[in-house]
């Protein structure tokens, strides 16, 4: 089945490097920084790669770097990057139980229809005492209803409050969310999947931009079990 990004896999790669989306992916990596920590050489599954734009900042922390995504076209940018991918379905990695140290998935919240396998599945690939961080558009202010003004303020228009996939809205813009389509993720919706998959929530951050609201919420948990050196 052609995925969804198939189509815009090469627009999405200068968008996310050089483009418009620039400033939110590195954003995005000063919260790896934060809450993933260093690896030493541990192996991280970057889930939902794409075509591996947040694999260097990443492998640069320290990490050994695994990616999985649906679509093939990006993933076969990311082989083009030389990174280490595969074309997987994020509900039915292609992974060994308890075989890595972390999982980091990064601006892929609103792609899922349904959070919980998928956060059951990174539970089931992480070793005991390993990291989940998800960096995620912010569900209360980044979110498909919500309408910025020019100083940053926002009005959350009414429909934040239902978990539904959007393919047409005004406030959709003209970037990749009015090509591929976006799921509106409520703040509870993004918390209980992470906790029902048994994932224990440790820490919260939000962007450090100079916006008067966060674009950006990243969550860290972890599978439960002793900590391992160098997991924050």
């Amino acid at each position: 089945m052609r995925q969804r990004y198939d189509d815009f896999a090469d627009w999405y790669d200068v968008y996310a490097t050089r483009g418009m989306g620039q400033p939110v992916a590195r954003a995005a990596h000063r919260l790896l920084t934060r809450l993933l920590g260093s690896g030493q050489g541990r192996p991280c599954l970057d889930l939902g790669c794409g075509g591996g734009v947040h694999v260097p900042a990443l492998a640069g922390l320290g990490w050994r770097v695994i990616g999985v995504d649906i679509s093939a076209r990006q993933i076969a940018l990311a082989r083009r990057r030389r990174i280490a991918a595969v074309v997987a379905s994020a509900d039915r990695l292609p992974i060994a139980d308890q075989s890595v140290d972390a999982v980091a998935t990064i601006m892929t919240t609103t792609d899922f229809d349904d959070l919980l396998p998928v956060f059951t599945e990174a539970h089931r690939v992480l070793r005991p005492g390993g990291r989940l961080v998800v960096v995620a558009a912010h569900p209360c202010f980044g979110g498909v209803f919500v309408e910025r003004d020019s100083q940053g303020s926002c009005v959350v228009h009414a429909g934040y409050r239902v978990h539904q996939r959007v393919e047409e809205h005004p406030l959709l813009g003209d970037g990749i969310r009015a090509r591929v389509g976006v799921v509106n993720v409520p703040l509870p919706v993004l918390l209980n999947a992470l906790t029902g998959a048994g994932l224990v929530l440790r820490e919260t951050a939000e962007d450090d931009g100079d916006q008067p609201v966060p674009d950006l919420l990243a969550l860290a948990a972890t599978r439960a079990g002793c900590d391992r050196p160098g997991i924050r």
